[in-house]
Formats: C-alpha cells, structure tokens, sequence
C-alpha cells in the first residue's frame, strides 16, 4: 500500500579519483585501514546495486547502468589493492631527530 520508489545515490567516477588522493596520502595504519574499509564499503554497495538491476527491482532506481557501475567497481579493486600494497614504516624505525637540511647545506 505504502511502496514508495526509492531512488539511490549515484556512484560516479569522480570517487576513484578521491580515493587515488587519499591513497597517495596514507601515513599509518589507521588511515590505511580506514581507506580500505571505504573501498569495500562502496564495492559492496555497487554489487548491491548491479544485483537491484539484474533483478529488475521496483522498489529502487539504479541511476547508473550496470556497465558504468562494473566500470567504477573494476577502478576501485585496482585502488584497493593498490592501498594494500603501500608499505606503512613502524614509529620505532623513525629516527629520534630528523632534520631536513636545505640544499647546498654541506658544500
């Protein structure tokens, strides 16, 4: 009686290029894990979101096509395991003081 048509968040290619960023920007484990968690969370939304489509739901509209949503998918499992594969170096290997000369600083 009460079927209301819900129209879904569009998933656009513009969310691979924020997450090259962030990748680009990891520095520790917390953010590596945080970047990875997002990942997953948005490939399992766009399988959600490509099986709404296979069954030709009515209760939702898939804004994007299924070879769009593959598409980003696909881009998003390369940026995931790009993110899986950035080394993050331990606290303890740091040095205690690590200054940055200016160049020319010993000639």
């Amino acid at each position: 009686m009460f079927n209301k048509v819900k129209k879904l968040k569009k998933i656009t290619a513009y969310l691979v290029s924020y997450i090259q960023i962030e990748t680009e920007a990891i520095k520790d484990f917390n953010d590596k894990q945080i970047l990875s968690s997002y990942c997953l969370n948005k490939i399992e939304m766009i399988n959600w979101y490509i099986e709404l489509i296979e069954v030709c739901s009515k209760n939702y509209i898939v804004t994007k096509s299924k070879v769009h949503l593959k598409m980003v998918k696909a881009k998003i499992m390369k940026c995931y395991k790009q993110i899986m594969s950035v080394k993050i170096k331990s606290p303890n290997d740091r040095p205690y003081i690590d200054i940055k000369y200016p160049k020319g600083y010993e000639e």
